[in-house]
């Protein structure tokens, strides 16, 4: 099957949108595939596979609108990364974001 620029790119976009949870994991150590085939029933079908630090997500998605399988694999795999170690992290970093940004009327100057 043929996948045009744009389909590639909003792959690129989404899965993107889960790389801010492995910040502080090496390049070399993350890795992800994108697998968007038909489906039988004029259905497409995604399948994502990600590998960080030796840690491995997956998901399979089907529908009848490739862009669509695509969003509910990502969202899927977002689910389970949040539920793995690197969900728990990257709340944690949330929490000390918001910590700094904290105004405090003991460091204003008069």
């Amino acid at each position: 099957m043929d996948i045009s620029e744009s389909m590639k790119e909003l792959a690129k976009e989404k899965i993107s949108k889960l790389e801010h949870r492995f910040k502080n994991v090496d390049e070399g150590s993350k890795y992800a595939r994108v697998v968007m085939n038909k489906a039988p029933v004029e259905q497409f079908a995604v399948r994502i596979d990600l590998d960080i630090d030796g840690e491995e997500f997956f998901t399979d998605e089907t529908n009848y609108s490739l862009e669509t399988a695509l969003v509910l694999a990502v969202e899927e795999l977002e689910r389970k990364v949040n539920k793995s170690k690197y969900g728990a992290a990257a709340s944690s970093d949330w929490e000390e974001r918001r910590e700094a940004k904290r105004f405090n009327p003991d460091d204003e100057e008069n």
